[in-house]
Formats: structure tokens, C-alpha cells, sequence
């Protein structure tokens, strides 16, 4: 199984050649090279999430952009 140690994300994500789902990033789940990787929790470092999991944390990400969105529409108004 292909696997990327915490460090090694850590620089795709330095590099800007991976995205975290959340600001915190490491350890959550990332978007790296076409598809989401995360830790689970028997192991150290990160794994391809399975087809499931992937469409899951596709929609959640769609929903945190889309709150992201309406937040800085909301912002922009209040300071017109």
C-alpha cells in the first residue's frame, strides 16, 4: 500500500501542492496528487481514503467552501 509520512505532507502542503480539508491541517484529511489521504487511526502515516470516504470528504469540502463563500459575501456587505 502506497503511504506519505506526516513530514512528507507537511511539505506538499508547504509546497502548495496539497490541500488540507480543515486550517488546522496535519494530521486531518488532505488532498494530494487527484485524491484525499488521512491517517487512520491504527497507523502513523497517510493512507488513499477508499472510494466511500473520498466522496464523503468531497462533499464536506464542498460544504466548508460554500460557507467560506456566503462568510466573505457577508463580510464584503457589512463593509460597504
Amino acid at each position: 500500500m502506497t503511504t506519505i509520512t506526516a513530514e512528507q505532507m507537511r511539505e506538499h502542503l508547504a509546497d502548495g501542492q496539497a490541500t488540507p480539508l480543515l486550517p488546522e491541517g496535519i494530521p486531518g484529511p488532505v488532498h494530494h496528487a487527484g485524491r484525499w489521504w488521512l491517517i487512520p487511526e491504527d497507523a502513523h502515516d497517510y493512507q488513499p481514503a477508499d472510494a466511500d470516504r473520498a466522496a464523503r470528504l468531497d462533499e464536506f469540502a464542498q460544504r466548508l467552501a460554500a460557507g467560506a463563500k456566503a462568510l466573505q459575501t457577508r463580510t464584503d456587505q457589512e463593509e460597504r
